[in-house]
């Protein structure tokens, strides 16, 4: 069962929410998880959901989309289960989810006692330093920092605009989760932020012009063939020289 002392995750996914201005219908639109599953993260009602595994992935998906750092979202709801960092995944390959790696996971118990000891010192740094991003109000630390500035502040890494020329079928999975399977209309823009990957499918190539990582890149593709690509922070960006270089 999961549960037990607050960990501060969920305090800092509804501040980030609300601070952007988004209310629990828009953000179960736009990530495409179920609103009670998100209401649920929001609350720590952990026990709720369908277990450690989709626990990961919800906290790693709603997080990435509120603009917190997922690695430290994830990291600290581990560390509260009684679990070490080392255990965290990595984001799982992009497959056909009934081949993902992430179901085959084992998962070592921790001690209780341990896994309480976390929880509080895991409390004093939530109220310390914050598990929310540099657009939010977080109040400032009441003491000398005891630990390293390890806030959740780091933004999404990739993005991928997809704007159809004609209606298009697609299929957008956001580091190792589904993100959108459907139709896209015509002129309509679609945006996905992810931290580590984003792949795309297309039912038809050059029907849709992309964006990626703030780059136009036209609209790849074959006409009449589907279209498939992944997308990494790097792609597209330019590599900054060294000074004197």
């Amino acid at each position: 069962m999961y549960g037990g002392p607050g960990t501060g995750i969920g305090p800092a996914l509804r501040k980030a929410r609300q601070s952007r201005g988004k209310s629990i219908e828009e953000a179960s639109r736009d990530t495409r998880i179920r609103g009670e599953y998100l209401q649920a993260l929001e609350r720590e009602a952990f026990g709720s959901l369908r277990g450690d595994v989709y626990v990961r992935g919800f906290l790693r998906s709603y997080s990435s989309y509120l603009g917190l750092n997922p690695d430290k979202v994830v990291s600290v709801y581990v560390r509260s289960m009684g679990k070490a960092v080392d255990d965290v995944p990595e984001p799982p390959p992009v497959q056909p989810l009934r081949h993902a790696s992430l179901h085959k996971m084992l998962y070592r118990r921790g001690n209780w006692k341990l896994a309480v000891a976390f929880a509080v010192v895991l409390l004093a740094i939530a109220g310390g330093v914050g598990l929310l991003s540099r657009g939010s109000t977080a109040p400032p630390p009441s003491g000398p920092p005891h630990s390293p500035a390890t806030g959740l502040t780091t933004p999404a890494n990739v993005s991928v605009t997809i704007t159809p020329t004609k209606r298009v079928g697609a299929v957008v999975v956001v580091d190792g989760l589904p993100a959108f399977s459907g139709i896209l209309q015509k002129d309509t823009p679609k945006t996905f932020s992810g931290a580590s990957l984003i792949r795309v499918k297309l039912d038809k190539g050059g029907v849709a012009k992309l964006t990626v990582n703030g780059k136009d890149i036209g609209a790849p593709g074959t006409p009449n063939a589907p279209y498939t690509a992944p997308f990494e922070p790097d792609t597209f960006r330019p590599t900054v020289a060294p000074p004197g270089g």
